[in-house]
């Protein structure tokens, strides 16, 4: 088995996501504060974070988006093309995501797009 770097950092990032999510809808400024200290931690330990917290996370405000509680999330078609378009309620800023023609899912979700999976 192989050794991942930054395991522990790894454990921090997922437990300061979980507080994040479970304060966004309670006090967006502490959802904030959390989810500033993801990426700080992330840039101080050089680590890439996972695709689905890095989705999950605004870039303006850094709180972390909760469907109906933090965040509004829309399903949209732009010129046959099919997005996923989050709007942040403390802030206002949209992200948007391009979903599979034939399915309702990120192209990062689909299995050709996985090159490696370490144990």
């Amino acid at each position: 088995m192989r050794k991942v770097h930054g395991n522990d950092s790894f454990q921090r990032i997922n437990y300061l996501y979980q507080i994040s999510k479970c304060m966004a809808g309670k006090n967006a400024g502490l959802s904030s504060y959390y989810g500033n200290l993801i990426i700080n931690v992330a840039k101080k330990n050089v680590l890439k974070i996972h695709p689905d917290i890095k989705r999950l996370v605004c870039k303006k405000c850094r709180c972390t988006f909760v469907d109906g509680v933090s965040a509004k999330m829309q399903l949209k078609t732009n010129n046959k093309r099919k997005l996923m378009q989050w709007r942040c309620n403390t802030c206002g800023t949209i992200k948007s995501f391009l979903l599979d023609k034939d399915k309702e899912q990120l192209w990062l979700e689909r299995p050709e797009a996985v090159v490696e999976v370490i144990a």
